[in-house]
């Protein structure tokens, strides 16, 4: 759902680079006015049952009526795009720049006129994703969901305890990691019956969380230059490689069942580089033992990775009512729309993206998740507030095509980091990042 080629979205959005309608907007409208939401079927929908009918108690002039969309919800919008039929607020990723391409294409409305009129303060919301939302200076959307991604570290209490092994601290580094694991790691024979740790698969919009901590970058934060050929992206992919492949202590990336899920079973003591919402979607529903979480061990550099990511809401080119349209994205932006998509009991439970979320009570003090594990959530924010690295040219899709099958290689044990190997995929990310805009 996250990917989407470039070629294939331009097309949808109209091709062009032209700027959806803005200017000054004119003062609020309280006139009667019906509008649709294009909405995540059954990943949102308990937030929105909640909310929307707070919304309409506080907007008694606005009616929402809520476009469900399944299967892949990128591909739909980019045929409402291409047909002039889009909704008048719609859901959008970051991940693979669709928002960014949708924007470009005109078919999110520039709402900098609303934040100037309204004074709407944006400094609650977490602020790589503010930035990273700005086109040629200008929002087309608001932040709906953020996080820290990969930068979570989940462990079985009880499997350290039977071993007598001390928990993990926030002082950890990488090589407490790395011998935890081999003390943690069990085998028969051959067959390896328990896992001293389990990385989530790399590749896509994550994979710099992998390697920040060794200095490792795709490339440099103007997004122009590629910097895959780095000593520090080879410190990172050797660590890993000989964490799978030599030490043999981690569940290989594309392990069937994944690793992650193995920890669910009680059969990996440690999982790490996941999302915070895989404690309340996967580990709370089937851990039969004691767990907490923390962030990542820190690396060499001290840092502990982790890259930011979310979601947003825009209001669309087609919509007739763009007042009633930008009070709905507001309201599905703010603290208590933010909280509720946390404390939902199905679908995603990713919080908003805004610091007083994550800082909110009802959050840290979760009655079913360990208050370690929330305090790390709140912590993450602290702890990676890089801005965002992505291609300046939005051709992060193009960019994954070329790195991420050398770098599952590795992790298959199919080849080795090998610095001529990145040079070489160094000049292949350069070709992509000089193209021209999509």
């Amino acid at each position: 759902m996250l990917a989407s080629t470039a070629t294939f979205l331009a097309a949808a959005c109209g091709g062009g680079t032209q700027s959806a309608p803005s200017g000054q907007a004119p003062a609020a409208s309280r006139q009667l006015a019906t509008i649709r939401l294009g909405e995540r079927a059954q990943m949102e929908e308990e937030a929105l049952n909640a909310r929307l009918p707070v919304f309409k108690q506080s907007h008694p002039h606005i009616t929402v009526e809520r476009d469900v969309m399944t299967g892949d919800i990128t591909q739909k919008v980019q045929t409402m795009a291409a047909s002039g039929t889009l909704p008048d607020n719609v859901h959008a990723y970051l991940a693979g720049q669709a928002y960014h391409r949708f924007a470009i294409g005109g078919a999110f409305r520039d709402i900098e006129s609303f934040i100037s009129r309204d004074k709407f303060d944006l400094k609650p919301y977490i602020q790589p994703l503010v930035e990273y939302l700005r086109i040629d200076k200008k929002l087309h959307g608001l932040p709906f969901k953020g996080q820290i991604s990969r930068i979570a570290f989940f462990y079985n209490v009880n499997l350290f305890q039977e071993r007598g092994i001390p928990l993990p601290t926030e002082s950890w580094t990488t090589d407490d990691l790395i011998k935890a694991a081999q003390q943690l790691t069990r085998r028969s024979g051959s067959e390896t019956t328990q896992w001293g740790f389990a990385l989530n698969a790399w590749g896509s919009s994550p994979f710099d969380a992998f390697t920040m901590p060794f200095d490792g970058y795709t490339m440099d934060l103007a997004g122009k230059k590629a910097t895959i050929d780095s000593a520090g992206m080879l410190r990172a992919l050797q660590w890993h490689e000989n964490l799978i492949q030599r030490e043999r202590v981690c569940v290989p990336f594309n392990n069937q069942p994944l690793g992650p899920a193995l920890f669910d079973d009680g059969k990996v003591a440690m999982v790490g580089r996941v999302l915070f919402n895989y404690k309340s979607t996967n580990i709370l529903p089937k851990a039969q033992f004691k767990w907490d979480g923390l962030l990542m061990p820190k690396g060499p550099n001290g840092k502990r990775g982790g890259t930011t990511t979310g979601d947003t809401q825009s209001v669309t080119r087609d919509t007739k009512a763009p007042d009633a349209a930008w009070e709905l994205l507001k309201f599905m932006t703010d603290k208590e729309f933010g909280v509720a998509l946390a404390l939902q009991n199905k679908g995603s439970t990713a919080l908003g993206g805004r610091h007083d979320v994550y800082a909110d009570e009802r959050i840290l003090n979760h009655p079913q998740l360990p208050r370690g594990a929330q305090k790390a959530q709140l912590d993450s924010l602290k702890e990676s507030s890089e801005p965002i690295r992505a291609a300046a040219n939005y051709r992060d899709d193009d960019l994954f095509k070329v790195r991420d099958p050398y770098a599952l290689k590795i992790a298959n044990g199919e080849t080795k980091a090998d610095a001529a190997a990145l040079r070489q995929l160094n000049t292949e990310l350069q070709a992509v990042l000089d193209m021209p805009r999509t």
